[in-house]
C-alpha cells in the first residue's frame, strides 16, 4: 500500500488553495524540520555526556601569613610614678613699709629679670625721716669730737697741783711758827694757825686728787657714750634708708611674675603701729628649669639613693587634650630629703626638667617615667603576635616544615609594640602576626616577612632628622616592666 501523504519536498492536495499557497507552506516546513533534528541531537549528546564521572577538583595553594622572628634585645625596666610639679624658686613681693602704691613696672604674666624695678611706694615721708636721722648722726659726732677734746682732766690736774704747793706752803710756815715758838720769839695763835693752813691744804690735795680720778673717769665714759650716740645716730639713718629703699620693689629672681594682688591708688604695708603682716603684691616663680616633686616609698631609699648618684633621668607625660603628652625635654633627678615622712612611710626626690617654652607650671600632677634597670637578652614578639587564651597566652608559629603550631608562652608587660616573652619561645622562631584568621593548626602555610608600620612619633623623628640633613636609624622598639612602687 502506498501513504496517502505525499512525500516530503512534495505538494499534497490543495483542497481549493492556489498553487502560490502551496508552494510556500512547502518552502516554510524546512527550518521547523531542521529545528527539530538539531533538539534531537542535542538531547542525545547531553543523555551521553550524563553518564561520565566527575573529574577531582584541584587543591587550594597555602594561604599567605606575615611572620616576624622573636629576637633577644636589651629591655629597660621602667618606674612609673606620680609627681607634681613645684617651681625651684619662687618669690613673693610683699610691701615692708607702710604707703600709697604709686606705680607698677610689669605686664601681669611676664617674665622678669633679676634687679627688675616692679613696684614703687611712696617716699616722701620716709625721705623726711631719712634727712631728720642724718641730722642727728651729725649731731652725736659733733658731740663726740667735744668729748674727745674735753680738757677737764687738765684743770683737775693743775688744781692739784697748786693745792700741792699751798700744802707744801703751810707745812713750812708751820714749821717756823713752831721753831719760833719753841724759842719764845712766836706766840701759840701763830702755831694753831699755820697748823690749821696746813690741814686745809692738805685735805685740798686729797680733794683735787679724786677730782682728776673723776675726770679722768669721765673723759672715758664721754667719749664711749659719745661714740654710742654716733652709732645709734648711723642705726638710725641706716633704717631709715632701708625704709626708703622698701619704697621701691626689685626682683631679686628671673622668673614669671604673676598677677598684681594690689592694684595702684591702694594703701599697703603693716598698719600705723607696726603690726599685722605685710601685704603680698606679686609672685615670681621660675619654670625654666621646673622642679618635679616624688614621694617614693621608703624600701626603694638605697636604690634611689645609688640611681640619683649615677644621674638618674625622668621622662614626664601631663595630660592634654589627646590624652597623655610627653614633655619634649629629659629631666634629672638631683635630691633626696633628709627624713622620711612618718605618715606616709615616704620620702621626697626631687627632679628639674627643662621648660623653656613654658609648657609646665607649677601645681600641676603628671606622670613620670624613669629606667631604673634593664634586662638583658630577653625574647620578645610584636605585641599582635601574643593570643590570650583560657589556657593562657599563646603564640602562633610555623615550624620547620612550613606548617602552623601553637605555642603557650608565659608574657610579661607590653612596650612601644613589643611583648616580653619569658617563658616558652626562643629567639629566632617565625611568629605569626598577619592572617592569624586564616590559619590553624597543622596548616601548611606559605610565610613571607612582615613590616610593622612605624609609631607615628617614630616617623616624625625620622622626617626631622631628614629635612636637618642628618640620617635616621631607626632603633629597635623595647620592653618594659613596671615594679611595684
Amino acid at each position: 500500500m502506498r501513504s496517502s501523504q505525499p512525500p516530503l519536498g512534495q505538494a499534497g492536495p490543495s483542497f481549493g488553495m492556489p498553487n502560490s499557497m502551496k508552494v510556500d507552506q512547502s518552502l516554510s516546513a524546512r527550518p521547523i524540520l531542521r529545528m527539530v533534528g538539531g533538539v534531537v541531537v542535542l538531547a542525545a549528546s547531553l543523555s551521553v555526556a550524563g553518564c561520565k564521572k566527575p573529574e577531582a577538583q584541584a587543591a587550594p595553594p597555602p594561604p599567605m601569613v606575615g611572620v616576624i622572628k622573636s629576637a633577644l634585645m636589651t629591655v629597660p625596666i621602667l618606674a612609673t610614678p606620680n609627681g607634681t610639679t613645684r617651681a625651684l624658686e619662687e618669690v613673693v613681693v610683699r610691701a615692708r613699709v607702710r604707703g600709697f602704691l604709686t606705680e607698677r613696672h610689669f605686664e601681669e604674666g611676664s617674665h622678669v629679670k633679676k634687679g627688675q624695678l616692679l613696684l614703687v611706694i611712696a617716699d616722701q615721708s620716709y625721705r623726711v625721716a631719712l634727712l631728720m636721722s642724718k641730722a642727728k648722726q651729725d649731731e652725736a659726732e659733733a658731740a663726740l669730737k667735744k668729748a674727745v677734746s674735753s680738757k677737764g682732766r687738765e684743770v683737775a690736774a693743775a688744781q692739784l697741783a697748786l693745792d700741792e704747793a699751798q700744802l707744801a706752803l703751810s707745812t713750812i710756815e708751820e714749821r717756823r711758827a713752831r721753831a719760833l715758838h719753841s724759842r719764845s720769839a712766836g706766840s701759840a695763835e701763830d702755831v694753831d694757825k699755820a697748823q690749821a693752813d696746813r690741814k686745809k691744804f692738805d685735805a685740798q690735795v686729797e680733794a683735787d686728787r679724786a677730782h682728776l680720778e673723776q675726770a679722768r673717769a669721765d673723759y672715758e665714759v664721754g667719749i664711749l657714750a659719745a661714740k654710742a650716740q654716733v652709732e645709734a645716730a648711723k642705726a638710725s639713718v641706716s633704717d631709715a634708708e632701708i625704709n626708703l629703699g622698701y619704697c621701691r620693689m626689685y626682683a631679686t629672681i628671673d622668673g614669671r611674675i604673676g598677677e598684681a594682688k594690689v592694684k595702684v591708688g591702694n594703701l599697703v604695708g603693716p598698719d600705723a603701729m607696726g603690726g599685722g603682716s605685710f601685704t603680698d603684691l606679686a609672685t615670681i616663680q621660675q619654670l625654666d628649669p621646673m622642679g618635679i616633686e616624688i614621694r617614693t616609698s621608703s624600701r626603694y631609699l638605697k636604690r634611689a639613693t645609688q640611681l640619683i648618684h649615677e644621674g638618674l633621668t625622668v621622662q614626664l607625660f601631663h595630660t592634654g587634650f589627646d590624652g597623655d603628652d610627653e614633655h619634649p625635654y629629659e629631666g634629672t633627678c638631683f635630691f633626696i630629703d633628709n627624713a622620711i615622712d612618718e605618715t606616709t612611710s615616704t620620702f621626697l626626690v626631687k627632679a628639674r626638667i627643662p621648660n623653656p617654652e613654658g609648657t609646665l607650671l607649677p601645681g600641676e600632677y603628671a606622670k613620670l617615667q624613669m629606667v631604673v634597670d634593664r634586662i638583658k637578652d630577653a625574647v620578645v614578639v610584636p605585641e599582635s603576635a601574643v593570643m590570650e587564651t583560657e589556657a593562657g597566652p599563646v603564640v602562633y608559629i610555623v615550624d620547620g616544615e612550613g606548617k602552623v603550631a601553637i605555642q603557650r608562652v608565659k608574657a610579661a608587660q607590653s612596650y612601644q609594640g613589643m611583648r616580653i616573652l619569658t617563658q616558652g619561645l626562643d629567639a629566632g622562631v617565625p611568629v605569626i602576626i598577619q592572617g592569624l584568621q586564616l590559619v590553624r593548626p597543622g596548616m601548611p602555610v606559605k610565610a613571607e616577612a612582615a613590616v610593622i608600620p612605624r609609631p607615628v612619633e617614630d616617623e616624625a623623628t625620622a622626617e626631622n632628622q631628614a629635612q636637618a640633613g642628618g640620617k635616621s636609624t631607626p632603633s629597635a622598639p623595647q620592653a618594659k616592666a613596671k615594679p611595684a612602687h
